[in-house]
């Protein structure tokens, strides 16, 4: 609510509870981004972002995103299952879709109702982030040294897939609610496998280079897409 008082007497409403039948809620679970009796004030981060059900609202435009230092460190890989009995290549693309298929069904992290196009651009980028930390453990996990040009391709192919199956399954869950373009989508989704290989260079050098060669594809929105990878790594470390 845009209105402290009415905000207020929500929270009153909450902690009273329905006494006959013994329901109240847990007022150290109760958030708040500013002072008030019965609920705990936020840290200095639900200042800017207020934690709700792993997601992130925007105190200022409430536009959405998700909490990602949620999964900071290894955390991000703590889920990861990795299949060795054969199939190697099927197997990976299943579990990069898996990878994305969750954000994919957060459907407020995408809808341009809520978000401006920017925040739209952000969370898909780092949606794919997210994607390409999961991927690359997966990838170095397997007992298959990925060493040739057919395999670097397949697992670009795959890459370029998976960012395919993203958009088409975010845009047909909110339909004209969803105004990323697919040219927007695939930089970013590229984008965002490349600036996670690079970090592991020596491992993938070649594989480094067939995304980094990608970066150049022709895109009207360049340089604001920079910005928003830039922000990205900003406000969210995932490695």
């Amino acid at each position: 609510s845009t209105d402290k008082n009415a905000s207020i007497r929500f929270l009153g409403k909450l902690n009273g509870g329905v006494p006959s039948l013994g329901v109240k809620v847990n007022q150290d679970k109760t958030r708040l981004n500013y002072s008030a009796p019965g609920g705990a004030e936020c840290n200095n981060l639900c200042r800017s972002f207020f934690p709700w059900c792993g997601l992130l609202i925007d105190t200022t435009t409430c536009e959405i995103t998700l909490d990602y230092e949620r999964f900071s460190g290894h955390k991000a890989i703590d889920t990861v299952s990795v299949h060795r009995l054969g199939n190697e290549g099927t197997n990976l693309r299943k579990a990069m879709k898996g990878f994305v298929r969750p954000r994919c069904n957060q459907q407020l992290l995408f809808s341009s109702r809520i978000n401006s196009i920017d925040r739209v651009r952000l969370n898909f980028y780092q949606t794919l982030l997210l994607c390409a930390i999961k991927t690359i453990h997966y990838i170095n996990s397997i007992d298959i040294a990925i060493k040739s040009k057919k395999q670097h391709n397949f697992v670009y192919d795959s890459v370029c897939d998976t960012i395919q199956y993203t958009f088409l399954l975010i845009s047909s869950k909110l339909k004209n609610d969803f105004n990323l373009s697919w040219e927007d989508a695939l930089w970013l989704g590229k984008h965002a496998f490349f600036s996670m290989l690079k970090t592991k260079t020596e491992r993938h050098e070649c594989l480094t280079d067939l995304f980094s060669e990608s970066r150049d594809l022709q895109c009207l929105n360049r340089a604001e897409l920079v910005s928003i990878t830039k922000q990205a790594k900003h406000l969210f470390s995932l490695t």
